[in-house]
């Protein structure tokens, strides 16, 4: 956990599965100053700059740690940072090496910037050694393809915010910790601006407009000028959202081409090909539907959202005509049918759902895969089975629901994915609906409904173009590889490689009337012809066609491939991560180090308590007396009927009744009366004799031949201290570690070993330090439990991360231990070179020790060292 805010109490496993921590904000000093977008858009693409300002407001070196937001549907092409006068350039390396690049560059007293994709809308960005009393700048460069509106307008849509993801139980998420985010419980002061130039012709002489934010336009020379309405800026708490209406989109296909100078790719040209289909007056036919509507009520959609996706579904009921049928399902925890299977949507049945509709409430976790499942029903006969899924997408498993659309859905059947909220999720609704061959749409809470119930119906009630295919002596690869269908008026904007010679683009596909067919010439196309966007733009759709082909085989060259892509057009991707590194040391390498984490801002129209962050208020208390009555009347009811009611049974029916407050309280306080009702098989065991904690940690880090046994005779586990009942001793030692920042061990990758270590022929197990002096050691010194982190280092060392949890002095001895799962011992080297140098430091300090190890062991899992007269027990 960062100083910068303490979290407020909540059980570790809520965190677990909502994604997020709520931090307390009030009166604390935020790295992040403001920030900037600067973009510039024309004919369905954006070149977008975001600037933010990263301020070290104390007199020693900070490192500052943010989960950044960025456009799904964007090319991260560019990164670097601006330090004073001095712009340092960044580059695209594979994630391991960025990785090690960052950390040696941080260690060495550099300042050093890097970028990682979790997933396609969410990043973590890290600046390390940002100089006492100076500001950072860093500047990210993206590439963006704009969003197509029916009523004939671009969307140029970019995320501020990122809101907690459910990620179920733990271990279900892989890489839950790195999705984790940190929320403030108030809202923050950073503030964003905006500048939007709009090249395209304007239909009419109309002006850009937005539905998120209040916004000044100023006409000029073949352009709009778009800020920000207000000019103290935005909160980072929704999408930034500008439309306009654009007077040149023609029916037809139009090809904008660009060859990059880079050798890596300049074998090809590559190209973004424009389809604009006719309108619906050209007489083509729309096919009949069977409609699914998968609508999402968990928690997280609560209030609002909600609201706006019971708007939008019972639009979508009402468009419907007597030869299509309809189906509705809501999922939480699990799916609920209208209805057990579907039905004509005649009148009464569309009344009927309307009714159903009206009921639904939002609450739980988003058990979206399940489903999805029960959507994905076979097609019928002559028919386009359309499922419109509803959601603000917020879940950490996104894999699970791209597997099961793609590997279950039927053959002429699409899913359209409908995104609701000012964080949606897009990292889930966009491939959701690349799977599903469909569209994706997202609405802000405070749009029109009618608006956007009239644009989901243009997706879905008549698909003119279906089953598309690009050929043709030109093409060499498609981007999508399924091209989605082609609807009325609507362009669709598909990623091309190109032969440089040039030749011809054959389109071709099947509407109600018969086949259709299209032909395009393309001219040769010189290096370093046409805009940067394009090549960007292509590796960007060829990286999600990879990674869809990965959820599905989990095929190991599919990764291969993606760093490839990710290497060859610079951008970055899941294996591939910008990383920029000042030449010169900025900062004294030994002088120690503060960390921060930037935590987000609530997204607008999201409650606390709605994503799991913090528990429901307790119900009323008339409301408890009433469920507190009714439960005693229940039970009475069943002893009289010979039958008495388990406590656990008693629970459930009360907390059904608003008794006992929150569900999650409920269920928790029904588990221990199940547990306390439970008949015992045997006697209980007697309880354990009460121990030290000097025992304890003498315990835990003993040689593994000198392991003492419990009572059963089993032998203790190294590295654990013995089963027993907790002590005072020990409930002192747990409230010390809840009470210090949570650092923990890097997660290994299957890249490369864990920490950098050589996986190569085994080595054998170290030779262990003397038994009596360690022993005398621990026994003599007081003990300090603390918590660290194991960061890899190049030349065969190990760096040690750890925050001080008080106000400390720090005099590190010349002799540290490394302690393995084996129960083995190592004693190794402080090189005080680039160690924190001795000194009295405030909590929020974090000291980096570099201890060299042979290389080809396995990473330890503890490290003792003699700080000041005392033991520090380091838990790795």
């Amino acid at each position: 956990m960062s100083p910068l805010a303490s979290v407020i109490p909540a059980s570790p496993s809520t965190y677990e599965s909502t994604g997020g921590r709520l931090v307390a904000a009030d009166g604390k000093v935020l790295p992040l100053r403001g920030a900037s977008l600067v973009a510039d858009a024309r004919a369905g693409v954006a070149r977008v700059t975001l600037v933010q300002t990263f301020a070290n407001p104390h007199d020693v070196p900070m490192r500052v740690t943010y989960t950044l937001p960025l456009p799904a549907d964007g090319a991260v092409s560019g990164f670097r940072f601006r330090l004073g006068d001095k712009t340092i350039v960044g580059e695209i390396d594979t994630r391991q090496k960025a990785r090690q690049r960052f950390e040696d560059a941080v260690l060495e007293g550099k300042t050093a910037a890097l970028l990682d994709q979790e997933r396609t809308s969410l990043f973590t960005q890290e600046v390390g050694n940002v100089p006492p009393r100076t500001e950072v700048r860093c500047e990210t460069v993206i590439d963006q393809k704009l969003g197509w509106l029916p009523d004939g307008c671009w969307e140029w849509r970019f995320p501020t915010v990122v809101a907690p993801r459910y990620l179920g139980e733990s271990g279900r998420v892989a890489d839950a910790a790195r999705v984790t985010v940190d929320v403030a419980d108030r809202a923050l002061p950073v503030r964003l601006s905006l500048s939007l130039t709009v090249r395209d012709r304007l239909f009419a002489e109309a002006r850009p407009f937005s539905p998120s934010h209040a916004l000044h336009t100023e006409a000029g020379v073949g352009r709009c000028e778009v800020t920000l309405g207000d000019e103290r800026g935005a909160s980072l708490d929704r999408d930034v959202v500008v439309r306009w209406r654009a007077a040149d989109v023609t029916v037809g296909a139009a090809l904008d081409v660009g060859r990059s100078f880079r050798d890596s790719v300049a074998g090809a040209a590559h190209g973004l090909l424009t389809l604009v289909p006719p309108m619906p007056e050209a007489g083509m036919k729309a096919l009949p539907r069977d409609l699914i509507v998968l609508l999402d009520t968990s928690g997280s959609m609560s209030g609002l959202p909600l609201d706006q996706a019971r708007r939008i579904t019972s639009a979508l009921v009402d468009s419907l005509g007597d030869d299509d049928q309809l189906e509705l399902i809501e999922f939480s925890n699990s799916p609920r049918r209208w209805k057990p299977q579907a039905v004509k949507a005649t009148a009464a049945n569309r009344k009927a759902a309307q009714a159903w509709l009206s009921k639904l409430a939002a609450s739980g976790g988003t058990e979206m895969r399940s489903g999805i499942l029960a959507a994905l029903e076979p097609l019928r006969e002559g028919a386009q089975r359309q499922v419109v899924l509803i959601t603000d997408g917020l879940i950490g498993s996104e894999d699970e629901v791209l597997r099961a659309i793609a590997t279950k859905l039927p053959k002429g059947s699409r899913v359209h994915t409908v995104g609701v909220g000012s964080a949606v999720n897009r990292s889930l609704t966009q491939p959701a609906a690349r799977a599903g061959r469909g569209v994706e749409l997202v609405f802000g809470l405070g749009e029109d409904a009618e608006v956007a119930v009239k644009r989901i119906l243009a997706r879905t009630n008549a698909p003119l173009v279906t089953e598309v295919e690009i050929t043709g002596t030109a093409v060499k690869a498609v981007a999508p590889k399924y091209v989605p269908d082609l609807f009325a008026g609507a362009p669709a904007l598909i990623g091309l490689e190109l032969e440089p010679r040039g030749g011809t683009i054959v389109l071709r596909g099947r509407t109600a009337d018969g086949p259709f067919e299209q032909r395009l010439e393309v001219k040769p196309v010189e290096r370093g012809e046409g805009g940067a966007a394009v090549p960007a733009l292509f590796a960007r759709e060829r990286v999600e066609d990879l990674e869809l082909a990965w959820v599905l085989d989990g095929d190991a060259a599919a990764n291969k491939e993606i760093e490839k892509t990710g290497l060859d057009f610079q951008i970055s991707t899941r294996h591939t991560s910008w990383i920029a590194v000042s030449e010169e040391a900025t900062v004294d390498p030994r002088a120690p180090k503060r960390t921060e984490t930037m935590p987000q801002e609530l997204a607008y129209g999201l409650s606390a308590e709605g994503v799991g962050l913090r528990p429901a208020a307790p119900a009323p208390l008339t409301s408890t007396l009433a469920g507190a009555f009714k439960g005693v009347a229940h039970a009475a009811q069943a002893m009289a009927s010979g039958g008495a009611p388990t406590g656990a049974g008693r629970m459930k029916e009360m907390a059904s009744l608003g008794f006992g407050g929150a569900d999650d309280e409920a269920k928790q306080e029904a588990k221990e009366l199940k547990r306390k009702a439970a008949p015992s098989p045997r006697p209980a065991a007697p309880a354990k004799a009460r121990r030290s904690l000097s025992d304890l940690v003498k315990d835990a880090f003993a040689p593994k031949d000198e392991a003492k046994r419990d009572e059963g005779g089993a032998p203790a586990t190294p590295g654990q201290p013995p089963a027993a009942e907790p002590s005072a001793d020990e409930e002192r030692s747990e409230a010390f570690d809840a009470a210090a920042p949570p650092y923990e061990a890097e997660e290994p990758t299957g890249e490369a070993p864990p920490y950098g270590l050589s996986q190569g022929t085994p080595v054998p197990p170290p030779p262990a330090a003397p038994k009596a002096a360690g022993e005398r050691a621990r026994a003599q010194a007081p003990v300090r439990p603390m918590r660290g982190k194991l960061v890899r280092n190049r030349d065969g060392k190990l760096v040690v991360e750890l925050a001080l949890g008080e106000s400390t002095t720090w005099a590190p001895g010349l002799v540290a231990s490394l302690h393995f799962a084996d129960g083995s011992m190592l004693q190794v080297k402080v090189l005080e070179a680039l160690t924190t140098a001795p000194g009295s430091y405030a909590a929020t300090l974090t000291v980096t020790l570099v201890l060299e190890v042979p290389m080809g062991l396995a990473a330890p899992g503890s490290v003792e060292l003699h700080v000041d007269g005392g033991l520090w027990v380091i838990s790795l």
